[in-house]
């Protein structure tokens, strides 16, 4: 309900005062501009309700919508990864080149897809989200399904150019999107789901592949072809569902498919506009188009350099276990279907420990030396791989590739720290876009890292991919101690100041978002 009165502080009242969520404020006037601000539908500035009212907002979320946006990114990396899948069927022969062309391809999607993803922020925060990504999941459905009419090298460049560039916009909405929903605690676990369900969906194609790949012949298509265009008809229809289904926010769930009372009831709405808007102060500008100032305050962001730098490094192994974990169980000793369907345990397993790694980090934080279990499970990986003796049976190696593709993709709960630690609204959302560029990025060197000549042990490419982790691993490590040591050089200051300077500081202060003295990091 709505109260009258002067917010309290009690055991059910959720009023949280500025001074007590300064750390997530944009400007000294955020909160006094918020109270009274009209414009953003949903938020009563005096609302109050209980845990379980909030509990029940977010099972509710967590029931109607998430499911979908899953399902939405399950398609988009079946999509993805089914080229893996259909290379261990021969497509690059069949078109006439080999490894190197993989290669070749993999390097203008990953360069496509970058510039793609760091452009989509902008774009998203004018269109919204609710309409772009329908869009973008109708036109690569499309490009999916036109793989079937490849003859030759370079049709095939051409369309994995088109499959980027439609692709590519996809992640970077729903990450703007989501933060719409869920508070900040509460995005990690989400995240990790997000990315766990596109490994799981790696599994599901090579799962799905082992089948397809036996209608070879039917129509005179090869299995590969037919493989495209299943993943495209299924992708078209959800895409075409999506127009129907997915709000603006969660301030408007009426209408369309989602029925004419929507999700929420009136006190549940305001419960779920609310709630965001008090856990992170800048979000009152989440709507507002992005500036160039914003460019210039997240260019010169250190640490958000170094969260691109994490990424980048950490990520760039998966390229070339994700494109040749199929191609490499095959190559000891498989054949073609089984070796699919020996790959499909990796990502399951790798979802399950991603999720709870996660959890555990919402509830505890640390989301560093949560993120180093991860990266202490690939060394361990590309070790075994490395010292495994010729004369191990093919059992031995399948293992050692099944650990080092099932390892926990920590990429989700590292997006929510990041995310949680930047401030004002406007850089975090050209962020949430440079690092899902920066995550693909690394396909460029990544996709160089087994070559030809370094097969079927690829002792080279597996030495490079440990130390592309040991690396994010130690950067880690900096970027933990960075926001500890600055938290507490930032509270020892303002601690010193007297009433007097901090009211001062807060009415004059040029500084924003989490630059402001006044901010705290999560650890």
């Amino acid at each position: 309900m709505v109260s009258t009165e002067s917010p309290t502080i009690t055991e059910k009242v959720e009023v949280i005062e500025f001074s007590e969520k300064k750390q997530r404020a944009d400007s000294s006037s955020s909160f006094d501009t918020l109270q009274d601000d009209k414009s953003i539908d949903g938020y009563v500035s005096n609302l109050e309700w209980n845990k379980e009212e909030e509990s029940k907002v977010i099972r509710k979320i967590d029931f109607s919508l998430f499911p979908f946006v899953l399902l939405m990114t399950f398609v988009l990396n079946m999509d993805r990864t089914n080229i893996s899948n259909a290379i261990s069927d021969n497509l690059p022969a069949d078109l006439g080149f080999g490894i190197t062309g993989v290669n070749s391809g993999t390097l203008i999607y990953s360069i496509t897809f970058t510039i793609v993803t760091i452009i989509t922020p902008p774009i998203v925060k004018r269109v919204g989200a609710h309409y772009y990504i329908p869009f973008l999941m109708f036109s690569w459905a499309i490009v999916t399904w036109c793989h079937a009419f490849l003859t030759n090298y370079s049709g095939f460049i051409a369309i994995r150019f088109f499959i980027a560039l439609t692709e590519a916009g996809f992640i970077p909405a729903c990450l703007t999107y989501l933060t719409q929903w869920y508070k900040t605690d509460e995005l990690a676990t989400r995240l990790s789901w997000f990315w766990g369900v596109q490994s799981l969906a790696s599994a599901f194609s090579g799962l799905i592949s082992f089948g397809i790949f036996r209608m070879v012949g039917i129509g005179g298509l090869s299995g590969w072809k037919w493989l495209f265009i299943i993943d495209g008809i299924l992708t078209q229809v959800i895409s075409v569902i999506s127009f129907f289904f997915i709000p603006s926010g969660p301030a408007n769930t009426k209408g369309y498919l989602r029925g004419k009372t929507g999700w929420f009831t009136e006190q549940e709405r305001r419960i779920a506009v609310t709630r965001i808007i008090r856990d992170d102060l800048s979000k009152i500008s989440q709507n507002k188009p992005v500036t160039w100032h914003d460019v210039k305050i997240s260019v010169s962001d250190t640490k958000l350099w170094t969260h691109l730098l994490i990424t980048f490094t950490s990520m760039m192994p998966i390229t070339p276990i994700t494109t040749y974990l199929p191609t490499l169980i095959k190559g000891y000793g498989f054949s073609v279907t089984t070796s699919n369907l020996l790959s499909v345990p990796a990502p399951i397993i790798g979802l399950v420990f991603s999720i709870l790694i996660a959890r555990n980090a919402d509830k505890k934080g640390y989301y560093a030396f949560h993120a180093l279990f991860g990266c202490l499970w690939s060394l361990i990986g590309f070790l075994v791989l490395e010292l495994l003796p010729d004369s191990a049976g093919r059992w031995s190696f399948y293992g050692a590739a099944l650990f080092v593709g099932a390892f926990p993709i920590w990429h989700g709960m590292h997006i929510a720290w990041m995310s949680s630690n930047l401030a004002p609204a406007g850089k975090r959302t050209l962020a949430l876009g440079t690092i899902i560029g920066f995550a693909n990025l690394c396909g460029m060197p990544g996709s160089q890292i087994y070559q030809q000549d370094d097969s079927p042990r690829f002792y080279r490419g597996n030495w490079i991919n440990f130390g592309m982790v040991a690396t994010a691993a130690v950067l880690l490590i900096f970027q933990h101690f960075r926001y500890t040591i600055t938290n507490k050089v930032r509270e020892k200051k303002w601690n010193n100041l007297t009433d007097a300077e901090k009211k001062e500081y807060l009415d004059t202060t040029t500084d924003e978002g989490s630059n402001r003295l006044d901010y705290r990091f999560r650890i």
